[in-house]
């Protein structure tokens, strides 16, 4: 969260393949646990069976603010599109209460002279253009909202705002208009003892503030091509809170403007809070209860007989809200990031019409969000991933179209671990099949022994020799915190296998491992 403080209360505890055919090479017998010390998993993946094209979350991602590492910047971007993690969409921050007013938008836009000066924000602007397709910009009316400046001023400077920022940076394609409102506005004044009727803003006078900024894209967008045209949403809620969305959904609902538009419903996924603010639930107790957010959306929007098909933005996740961790030395906390966002992954890929978007490439002050390694004793490094990075160059890797992939190797509904376990997802394309398998444990120990059963395997793998290579991000494996001289994904196994229809191969998964297997034609 980019605005987040709370006291570091927070911060406590909170909760090898084998083959069945001749090896061509071996760079690394797969890791493996005491069969003893491991429980039996069987994962069924069935390449017959289409699922749709495979979610791209590592291609939704976020850089932090402009004053967020600037200087590594230049080279993160050539490092991201050199490594294939050029984006569908990059979040970027244009009015961050995190950087100083000289580098606010809203504060660098002259409504009298009609001008904009983007020089403290063009290279960060340039940089998010070239490492994806488009970009979304953050814009958030903190000084409306406060009543420092007038309301009457707020549609004219967005209007400058916007239609200056997409004829200087095409690539600019997405508003999204506040940044955790809730929190910002009201949850922090409640949690300082502040009373709900007087907190900053209320819940039922969010989307007052989010009418100009539709009346702005509007009229920008009467002056693009319809190919170019800007899309808006909001309100970037601090989790998916129906206290603060059921009323922006109910302005909207009620606006009898036919220009009115909400192209995309946003929010954050780290956590929930109770009504006065004052106990924080973390999602990572229990990941699951991401995986019913689009019906939910969905059954919103059809009570107020909106397009259901409005789609929701995840623009921030991650199992580290603020400044918490699991334990005070992160090392562990690394790789409990990189398979917590896998999992988030998965069950966001399973809901429809639903972005779920990474955060981030560098964080401002919280490593544990990093997917590059910044927090070092000799400053940050250069083309250096964390294992959080590792995991989205595997999700990179994977093939276009997802297939049936079904793990048993879940705890199911019983007990505090009802999300831990092997969570798996499978893909194919005319190129081959892929297959990440990963042991979600959290703060938990558990192992698994997991027995991969491939059937229907697609036609190019059935005759002839396929090349099996094999990727791991574990404890002491793509893990820079463990052997710096390893620090990329490893290729730990490479063997030329002939599996005709179906294949079968076991894999020792430690606690929050994750594996990557790539079959091709050799």
């Amino acid at each position: 969260m980019s605005n987040l403080t709370w006291p570091r209360v927070l911060g406590i505890p909170l909760l090898g393949v084998l083959l069945a055919s001749s090896a061509l090479a071996s760079l690394e017998p797969p890791a493996r646990a005491d069969a003893h010390d491991s429980a039996p998993a069987r994962v069924s993946v069935d390449f017959g069976l289409e699922q749709g094209g495979l979610s791209r979350p590592e291609r939704y991602n976020n850089f932090g603010n402009v004053t967020a590492w600037p200087q590594q910047r230049p080279g993160d971007v050539e490092f991201f599109n050199k490594q294939g993690l050029h984006g569908d969409i990059y979040r970027v921050w244009l009015s961050s209460p995190n950087a100083p007013a000289e580098d606010n938008l809203f504060n660098q836009c002259d409504l009298a002279a009609g001008t904009c000066d983007f020089s403290r924000l063009d290279a960060y602007l340039t940089q998010a253009s070239t490492v994806s397709d488009s970009v979304l910009v953050n814009l958030n009316p903190t000084d409306f909202v406060q009543g420092t400046r007038p309301f009457k001023d707020l549609q004219p400077l967005l209007e400058l705002m916007v239609g200056s920022l997409k004829k200087k940076y095409p690539r600019v394609k997405y508003v999204e208009v506040f940044n955790e409102p809730d929190w910002q506005f009201h949850g922090q004044e409640r949690k300082q003892g502040r009373p709900a009727d007087q907190t900053t803003l209320q819940p039922t006078g969010l989307y007052r503030f989010y009418r100009p900024f539709y009346e702005a894209v509007h009229k920008v967008n009467k002056g693009l091509r319809r190919a170019d045209r800007l899309q808006v949403g909001g309100p970037a809620l601090m989790f998916m809170d129906p206290k603060w969305l059921q009323p922006f959904l109910d302005g909207y609902a009620a606006d009898r403007d036919p220009r009115k538009r909400l192209d995309f419903l946003s929010y954050h996924s780290y956590l929930k809070w109770d009504d006065d603010y004052q106990v924080p639930t973390l999602y990572s107790k229990d990941l699951r209860v991401v995986g019913s957010d689009r019906a939910t959306v969905r059954a919103w929007l059809k009570k107020r007989r909106l397009p259901t098909g409005i789609p929701s933005f995840v623009t921030e996740t991650g199992i580290y809200p603020g400044p918490s961790f699991d334990e005070p030395d992160p090392k562990n906390d690394y790789l409990r990031q990189a398979a917590g966002l896998a999992t988030y992954g998965y069950l966001y890929a399973g809901q429809p019409d639903t972005y779920m978007f990474n955060w981030c490439v560098r964080h401002r002050v919280e490593e544990r969000k990093d997917q590059l390694v910044t927090r070092n004793p000799g400053g940050p490094a250069t083309d250096t991933f964390t294992p959080y990075g590792n995991m989205m160059l595997m999700q990179s890797k994977m093939k276009d179209t997802r297939v049936s992939a079904v793990s048993d190797g879940r705890k199911g509904d019983a007990g505090e671990k009802g999300d831990n376990g092997v969570y798996a997802i499978a893909s194919k394309d005319g190129t081959g099949a892929s297959l990440m398998v990963w042991n979600w444990q959290h703060t938990h120990a558990d192992s698994y022994r997991t027995t991969i059963d491939m059937s229907r395997l697609p036609s190019k793998l059935r005759h002839g020799p396929v090349r099996q290579r094999m990727y791991r991000i574990d404890q002491t494996t793509s893990n820079y915190f463990t052997d710096p001289a390893r620090a990329g994904l490893q290729l730990v196994d490479e063997k030329i296998v002939a599996p005709g229809t179906t294949h079968t191969q076991t894999v020792d998964l430690g606690p929050n491992a994750i594996y990557l297997v790539l079959l091709d034609p050799a």
